[in-house]
Formats: C-alpha cells, sequence, structure tokens
C-alpha cells in the first residue's frame, strides 16, 4: 500500500517578487535518497573514482549545467579528466565545450607529454582558443566592418542569423556566441602523480587530504572565484576601463553579468554594434532583452569578461602516503547555503565541512558520498526543507543549477 502523502505551505523567494506561500510535499525519512536521486542526473567512470552528478528539481527550468568525465588516451598513456561547465543564459556553450573541449586539449597535449611544465599553459591556452573559435565562426557570418554593420537593416541581419529552417547553423554559432559558461577542469595525469586544475568563472574545486584515517581532512580551494564578488576581479576590471565607473557595479560587469570570466558572453567582449544589431535579433535569443538593452550603452571599450583562466598544479607524488581526492562544483552548490541568512558562512568554512561530509565514505561509496552531500546542502537532517527544496510548487526557479563531481585521486 503505498504511503499517506503529505503536503504543506512554505514561504519561498525564487526568482521573481512572489514569496508565496507554496505548496510542496513532505517525504518520510526514508524515501528522501530516492528522492534525491529521481531529480539528479549521474554518471560514474568506469573505473568507479569519478562520478558526476547535476540537480535542478523545478519542473520547469531546464538544466544548464554540464559535467564531463572522460579518458583522453595519448601516447604516454591514459590521462584523467573531469569537467564541471555552468551554462547561464542557455545551454548552448556548455553543449559545445562539452562536444569540442577535449579535442582542443588532447591536441595540445600531445607535443608537450614529454615536459609536464606545459600542461598548465595548455590548459589555459586551450580555454582561450575555444572562446576564440566561437568568436571567430560568428564573425565569419558577419564580416562586414563596424560601420556596415551599423547600417545593415533589421531584416537583413534577422535573414541571415535566424536561418533554423534551412539547418540553422549560422543560428547555433550565433547562440554559442551569446550564451556563456564557467569552466571548471582536473586533469591527471597516467601515473596520478600529478594533478592540475582550471578554473574560468565562479565554480568551486576542493582538495581533500589527510595522510591517516585517525586524523582529520585537510582542505585546499583550488580555484579563483572570477565574479563581481572578488575585489581582485573588480580592480581588475576598473583599472582595464579606467575611466568608466559603471564598468562595474551591483557586483556585476556592466551591471549585469554575475561571472567576470567565462566562454561566450560575447556581448561583453565585442563593440555594442554587435549585440544591438545582431543579438538582439535573433529569435529566439535572449530571454529578457530589455535587460541586454539596459547596459548597452555602458559597453565602451570591450572587452569586460575574460577567457583567461587561472590554473594549478598539485604534486600528489608529495603526497603519495595521503588519501586524497577532488570536489568541484557549480555555484549552485554554494547558493543553497548563502541564499539562507541562517546557514551562510566562509566558503573556508563550508568546503572544510563539504570534505568532511565526503571524506569518510569517499573512497568505499562514491555515489553515497554524493548523496550525502546533496542531502546536507538542501537542508541536511530537515526533512521538512529537504522536501521543500525538491517539491515547492513555484511558478519561477527557486534554486540554481547545482552540479558536483567527485573524484578519488
Amino acid at each position: 500500500m503505498p504511503s499517506l502523502q503529505v503536503f504543506r505551505r512554505a514561504y519561498m523567494q525564487g526568482y521573481g517578487s512572489d514569496r508565496g506561500p507554496w505548496r510542496y510535499r513532505l517525504f518520510p525519512e526514508h524515501e528522501l535518497r530516492a528522492q534525491i536521486l529521481k531529480r539528479c542526473t549521474t554518471s560514474i567512470s568506469s573505473d568507479g573514482r569519478s562520478l558526476g552528478a547535476s540537480l535542478q528539481p523545478h519542473v520547469g527550468s531546464a538544466n544548464e549545467d554540464r559535467y564531463l568525465i572522460m579518458d583522453l588516451s595519448l601516447p604516454n598513456g591514459v590521462w584523467s579528466l573531469t569537467c564541471v561547465f555552468d551554462g547561464h543564459g542557455g545551454p548552448e556553450t556548455a553543449d559545445y565545450l562539452v562536444t569540442e573541449l577535449p579535442s582542443f586539449i588532447k591536441a595540445g597535449l600531445l607535443p608537450t607529454i614529454a615536459n609536464l611544465d606545459g600542461v598548465s599553459d595548455v590548459l589555459s591556452r586551450a580555454i582561450y582558443d575555444m572562446d576564440e573559435a566561437i568568436k571567430r565562426d560568428f564573425l565569419e557570418i558577419f564580416p562586414e566592418e563596424v560601420d556596415e554593420i551599423a547600417t545593415m537593416s533589421d531584416a537583413t541581419v534577422k535573414a541571415r542569423v535566424n536561418d533554423q529552417s534551412s539547418g540553422g547553423l549560422n543560428y547555433q554559432k550565433t547562440l554559442r556566441c551569446l550564451r556563456g559558461s564557467t569552466i571548471l577542469l582536473a586533469l591527471v595525469d597516467p601515473t596520478k602523480k600529478h594533478l592540475w586544475v582550471l578554473n574560468l568563472g565562479d565554480g568551486v574545486a576542493v582538495h581533500g587530504s589527510r595522510p591517516d584515517t585517525s586524523l582529520q581532512w585537510n582542505t585546499s580551494i583550488l580555484s579563483d572565484n572570477h565574479n563581481g564578488n572578488n575585489p581582485a576581479e573588480v580592480n581588475r576590471i576598473k583599472q582595464e576601463h579606467p575611466d568608466e565607473p559603471e564598468c562595474i557595479f551591483d557586483d556585476r560587469v556592466l551591471g549585469n553579468l554575475a561571472v567576470t570570466r567565462a566562454v561566450g558572453d560575447h556581448a561583453f567582449k565585442l563593440p555594442r554594434i554587435y549585440t544591438e544589431k545582431i543579438f538582439l535579433n535573433v529569435e529566439p535569443g535572449f530571454r529578457v532583452p530589455a535587460a541586454i538593452e539596459s547596459f548597452i550603452p555602458r559597453n565602451l571599450s570591450p572587452p569586460y569578461v575574460s577567457n583567461i583562466a587561472s590554473v594549478r598544479h598539485v604534486d600528489l607524488h608529495a603526497q603519495s602516503n595521503c588519501e586524497y581526492f577532488i570536489l568541484m562544483c557549480s555555484d549552485g552548490l554554494v547558493d543553497l547555503y548563502m541564499d539562507d541568512p541562517n546557514r551562510a558562512e566562509s566558503i573556508t568554512s563550508l568546503v572544510q565541512k563539504w570534505v568532511e561530509i565526503v571524506g569518510d565514505v569517499v573512497r568505499d561509496d562514491i555515489k553515497e558520498a554524493m548523496l550525502r552531500l546533496l542531502r546536507h546542502a538542501l537542508g541536511a537532517e530537515d526533512i521538512d526543507s529537504v522536501s521543500c527544496m525538491l517539491t515547492v510548487d513555484m511558478p519561477v526557479a527557486y534554486m540554481d543549477d547545482t552540479t558536483i563531481v567527485l573524484q578519488v585521486l
């Protein structure tokens, strides 16, 4: 006999002004594990040492996060590649990265496998080259000079870019240009003695290690926060645009974009005429055109968003007697804590909690480690909170896409 369904109501703030109360279903404790898994897409590597999970329970919201777990076969052996892509504005740029980035990285690694000192440069160059390729593909559709584009009619632009009826190649290339994605990437060499972590945007990568099972886990953050909340990023952009007081405000680039580094987002990288005449004529294109129109007057000296990634190298050989793993996540996991005033804390203390939650079980049961972390983020032992986050019936999204990749090293 099925269990009795219990419904409650809660006041919650989604991406809108109405706080409810909203209806949600209360699950008994013994069902929560299955209900979390039901709302996740998951994938595990063939050796069981890497696992990805992505969660967006709001039924009306398409998940724009993507993740990648794969091996790269090179002459010196098999390299492990794991990635998290946080798409924004739409999934097209993130989807393109999933498909194309591995080949860019593999091509870059081939001439450097004998000299691992060059791997960091290979990774950062691959990201830069991919973003430049996205821009180049778009500019080949509109090879005219800026002055010529300014005089083009809307009808001419729309006919060229909205070619869905004839295959949509121009349309897809343009979408990849105006959408955006952050990147987290971990690469392990065949000897498993070297780890490289790359980030572009505001995802978080954490390295957990301990020399002895009786000791506490050590935690190292291996990513930089590339968004408008980071004073270093704010200062960098202001120095690059010294006479533009609105180059960044309200913690956003041009008052609009939260991340300061990303692939795509070429409305923030190209002269404003491309947004005025082309991007705003893409159909369907921007979800909220008025928000885009509002920042166009501030686009005076692009680019404002960078495609230069941060890369760190970790010598795992120096920690050969340690247990260690890496946890990578999109900013949605952080937001589940920071958006709740009762749970917000420093990122340093937060990632220490994550490592402790995951660390004791990740080597024996990586899926259980992922579930424990998601359960904690959704409300920990508070069954009401977890149930509400999984099922609350709101007309707009109430949580960001949340993606986690765990890898035992």
